[in-house]
């Protein structure tokens, strides 16, 4: 059950960050309006192709790549961790800096930061053996 819940999740936020990679490579305005956001110069947009379009882009074919490979699946969750984790940090830091974006960001926030808590939790308790350290089955452990 655990496997089909990672596998699903995978795909999801992979099929998800890709598309919005794709759509931030094609035209970077087509999502920043939703935000009240726009380039405004051919750095703005250099920047926002290349952070939001090509990093949504990769990271999101390498979570998503867990679905297909289970040799894959563990490395393909912890980097789902990882690029949720760091977007959620980044926009907690900003509301503490700077105070409450848009209400669609801080939908996006919540959504991070229930990402890294199943993806943590299905790292850590998926398949775990009895006697086994959650700390020592996060990584490197077959079976999910």
């Amino acid at each position: 059950m655990q496997t089909t819940i990672l596998r699903g999740l995978l795909l999801f936020t992979g099929v998800t960050l890709t598309l919005i990679g794709l759509a931030y490579c094609i035209d970077p305005n087509l999502l920043l309006a939703r935000y009240e956001l726009g380039v405004t110069g051919v750095s703005d947009d250099n920047m926002y192709r290349g952070a939001y379009g090509g990093l949504f882009l990769s990271f999101g074919m390498a979570i998503g790549y867990g679905f297909f490979a289970p040799a894959f699946r563990r490395t393909s969750a912890v980097i789902a961790l990882l690029f949720m984790g760091g977007f959620a940090i980044g926009r907690i830091s900003s509301i503490a800096a700077a105070g409450i974006p848009h209400e669609q960001i801080v939908g996006l926030l919540v959504f991070e930061i229930v990402s890294v808590a199943v993806f943590a939790w299905l790292l850590m308790f998926s398949g775990q053996k009895a006697g086994g350290g959650a700390a020592g089955s996060f990584i490197n452990k077959p079976g999910i």
